[in-house]
């Protein structure tokens, strides 16, 4: 009994699909295929996307991910197509879309795009995630896959465009020689910021994150963002720069951020009247350095009397630290400058300050002697 009646439901599906039953089965049976495909389709894939979850597969898992809704719409678009065509030719004896097959195809293009775009995004995200865990400073290049990603998959879909729509690659390129001549003149520095962002992301002068600092421009900050175009700098008083990517082939930039070590340099002034103690004071900032576990050895230091100042005896030393942060940087400091601070107290040395000695001479002893001179 069953099984009599599955085979009956088979023929009156069979005939919707001939026709027999009328233009109006045959939209329902296009409206139920559709909808159990996507039911069925749905549950599979999100079977798929537990599966690889699971078994940590995330680029198989982003595959499945970008699928579904490229596809699934455009089955929907292909439906509506067919059933828009249906009722046109049946009850109005007119055909709405003259070609139909090339409409499918441009639908079809601009739907592996739109899953192109999403796997690409789902991708990048995940190796974004996965950089700023392990190593930040790979941001960069996973900038430069998704920007060149994204040029390939534009690149790909006007060639599949053209090829859907019975043109070939000889109309594109007649197009750019006539309009490509035009737009070269009246674009030169938006070429120019173009070649110089591909040539950051080539040679890595700096990358996001970076703090920079470009001298002919006055500019100092953290690398934000580096576009094809522009290059985003954050200053430290929080103003954003952007910055043409042009003139980067044409300035000096200099990276702090890629110092192997930081130079501490001061000049110490002590009083004239504490020279009985230089060299004493000298000896003891060297053993002070020596066994400063912030100063890197290989890289040598000094401290030597220098010159003779105006009010003070002047001492420099210079000495280097592997920490290269500014907040670091100016610990280590703080404590060096404190550490020689000790030294002088311990000497009973003082630093010195500007100050001017006026020497007096009592007016009657002048007077005096200039009468004994004259008397002579």
């Amino acid at each position: 009994m069953i099984w009599d009646q599955l085979k009956d439901c088979c023929g009156i599906v069979t005939e919707s699909l001939d026709g027999r039953f009328g233009w109006f089965w045959d939209i329902t049976t296009i409206s139920i295929i559709v909808l159990l495909f996507n039911f069925i389709f749905k549950r599979v894939l999100l079977l798929l996307v537990n599966y690889f979850k699971a078994n940590n597969q995330p680029w198989k898992q982003s595959l499945v991910t970008a699928l579904y809704h490229p596809l699934s719409y455009y089955i929907w678009f292909f439906a509506a197509i067919e059933s828009i065509d249906f009722i046109t030719h049946h009850m109005f004896k007119i055909t709405v879309f003259s070609n139909k097959q090339m409409l499918l195809g441009v639908a079809l293009v601009f739907s592996f795009i739109w899953f192109a775009f999403r796997w690409k995004n789902e991708i990048i995200s995940i190796k974004s995630l996965e950089k700023t865990r392990n190593n930040p400073a790979d941001l960069t290049r996973v900038d430069v896959v998704d920007k060149l990603a994204t040029v390939l998959i534009l690149i790909i879909a006007v060639m599949m465009l053209l090829e859907v729509t019975g043109n070939n690659l000889n109309t594109l390129i007649a197009f750019g020689g006539i309009s490509g001549l035009a737009l070269a003149f009246a674009s030169q520095e938006v070429i120019a910021s173009f070649f110089g962002g591909l040539m950051v992301y080539l040679t890595h002068p700096f990358i996001i994150g970076d703090w920079i600092i470009l001298p002919e421009r006055s500019i100092e900050g953290h690398v934000e963002e580096i576009g094809w175009y522009t290059t985003k700098v954050r200053t430290f008083d929080k103003r954003p720069i952007y910055v043409p990517n042009s003139i980067f082939s044409k300035i000096v930039v200099i990276n702090p951020s890629r110092m192997s070590h930081r130079q501490v340099k001061e000049t110490i002034g002590i009083r004239y009247r504490d020279v009985a103690e230089l060299k004493g004071i000298i000896s003891d900032i060297r053993t002070m350095l020596e066994a400063s576990p912030d100063i890197d050895p290989d890289m040598g230091y000094s401290v030597n009397f220098t010159a003779f100042g105006e009010y003070s005896l002047d001492i420099l030393f210079c000495a280097y630290t592997s920490e290269t942060t500014t907040n670091g940087f100016n610990r280590i400091k703080e404590g060096l400058l404190f550490s020689i601070i000790e030294i002088l107290q311990a000497h009973n040395a003082e630093l010195a300050f500007p100050t001017r000695c006026i020497e007096t001479i009592s007016t009657a002893g002048l007077i005096e002697s200039r009468l004994n001179a004259d008397m002579a």
